[in-house]
């Protein structure tokens, strides 16, 4: 039998993987791990036993992300105020309004809508439709039946379409809306912003408890433009603003002469209004999101410059 490339082979599975990792996990850190678990536990395994590298990969994969999924909902218990997923730096080309239906998958506003899922009807509905995986090998990844991975990823997608998450508008819509909200911040006049909120926008903040930050979500289009015009202007029209694209599309970096202050990015209604600020304060994620970059591939998948 020809000897396998392990290496080479991991390495064209790596962005599927960190694909899954991610959207599982929510955490850049922890899907790295993830990944780098799967290598080591590939070059070590037996190649004559396995039929399948890639299918191999990702069930491995999958059920390490899944232990990291069960102690992660212990400590988010302890976290000081609103968690949110990473945010990652995404390569500017292809235009990622192109393929809408795979990124949308990638935003805070859907990673957020899975972590009321429990952890295996969230692997089940990814890889069958984030990843387009059969059936019999979800069940055989997940150790379940056929039909039990057929009615976890039901349950999820039911949710997924209730909430109507999974939707991003063009880029010029959202280039608007930045600036809007921007202009909120120069001026202090929030007439456009507070038309281009949701009635039941939220906003919430990210600190970890480590930075000040609030640490309650503020719920509904006057609270926030309260909490904004009486809290936020007086920190933030110091601060300079620079577009980014991001995993949750574009989005702005608030900096302070020597320093990210912090990331924010929005959530999308299906009319095409802000249903969620959100504003990445925590130093640990920022400092992340400054050192990973990645390119969104036609399949959805997470490849790293």
């Amino acid at each position: 039998m020809e000897k396998l490339d392990k290496p080479g082979l991991f390495e064209q599975a790596r962005p599927r993987l960190m694909g899954i990792a991610f959207r599982l996990l929510g955490s850049s850190a922890e899907a790295e791990d993830a990944v780098q678990d799967t290598a080591a536990k590939w070059l070590l395994a037996n190649e004559e036993t396995i039929r399948d590298p890639l299918g191999w990969m990702i069930r491995v994969c999958t059920n390490r992300c899944l232990d990291i999924l069960g102690s992660a909902r212990v400590s988010k218990t302890d976290y000081v105020g609103p968690w949110l997923p990473d945010q990652l730096v995404v390569d500017p080309e292809p235009d990622l309004s192109e393929r809408l239906d795979r990124t949308a998958s990638l935003t805070s506003a859907f990673l957020l809508l899975l972590e009321r899922l429990t952890p295996k009807e969230r692997a089940a509905y990814l890889l069958h439709d984030i990843f387009g995986m059969a059936f019999r090998e979800i069940a055989e990844t997940l150790q379940l039946s056929e039909l039990h991975c057929r009615k976890l990823a039901s349950r999820a997608r039911k949710l997924v379409q209730s909430e109507n998450v999974r939707f991003l508008p063009g880029e010029a819509r959202q280039r608007e809306l930045l600036d809007l909200f921007q202009v909120a911040l120069q001026t202090g006049d929030l007439t456009g912003l507070a038309a281009a909120l949701s009635a039941d926008a939220d906003f919430r903040a990210d600190s970890g408890g480590k930075v000040t930050a609030v640490t309650e979500v503020v719920s509904g289009r006057h609270a926030v433009t309260d909490f904004i015009s009486g809290t936020l202007l007086a920190a933030w029209s110091r601060l300079r603003a620079k577009p980014v694209r991001t995993n949750s599309g574009l989005g702005l970096l608030l900096l302070e002469p020597l320093a990210i202050h912090a990331i924010v990015t929005f959530g999308f209604d299906a009319s095409g209004r802000i249903s969620n600020i959100f504003v990445v304060r925590n130093p640990e994620k920022i400092d992340r999101f400054l050192m990973q970059s990645y390119r969104v591939t036609d399949q959805g998948e997470l490849q790293r410059h």
